[in-house]
């Protein structure tokens, strides 16, 4: 079964800030570090574009429910970012890129070691009146977006919210539930 819809109201637009990354700069990383320094726990990722010299992103394969399959994209060339929106919630950054080269758009999950080409700008807002925080889901293995009391621990791992993350945590739930079974 899917995880229930969440709608958390009574949030209010906070700080806006304007970030230009420069040559050789990690894309996500940098705006990991850019949230915290600018105390961005809640907000979200306006709009965003660029170019990038080192490329990961990675998205589901396939309609299936939960998603068990991923594409992951890596290729040192140069592509354009056409647009980048995300949320972040506890620290934790999730954005998406459509992204192209001279052939064709495509896009995904933005994952780490994105590095800047000639330049990325990025507009970020910070979201008060909620606390929101990224929770795993039973059924699908991710972390999903909640509205909490409290926050919990902001987690140590970037990688954390990688699609790789969550096929290995999905991959492993399927050993133990086959040791279970035997």
């Amino acid at each position: 079964m899917a995880a229930k819809r969440m709608v958390a109201g009574g949030a209010r637009a906070g700080e806006i800030v304007v970030a230009r990354l420069a040559y050789g700069e990690l894309l996500l990383e940098s705006i990991q570090e850019i949230c915290k320094q600018r105390k961005i726990r809640d907000g979200v990722i306006l709009t965003g574009f660029g170019s990038l010299t080192d490329l990961a992103v990675s998205g589901a394969v396939g309609a299936s429910f939960p998603p068990r399959n991923f594409y992951r994209r890596t290729r040192p060339r140069g592509v354009e970012i056409l647009a980048m929106a995300g949320v972040i919630a506890n620290y934790h950054v999730h954005c998406h890129l459509v992204l192209t080269d001279r052939k064709q758009a495509f896009g995904g999950h933005l994952e780490p070691g994105c590095r800047v080409l000639s330049l990325a700008e990025i507009v970020l807002m910070r979201v008060t009146g909620v606390k929101l925080a990224r929770l795993v889901d039973d059924t699908t293995g991710q972390r999903l977006l909640q509205r909490v009391n409290a926050y919990p621990p902001v987690l140590a791992s970037a990688q954390e919210g990688s699609l790789h993350v969550v096929a290995a945590r999905i991959g492993a739930r399927k050993k133990t539930a086959s040791r279970n079974r035997a």
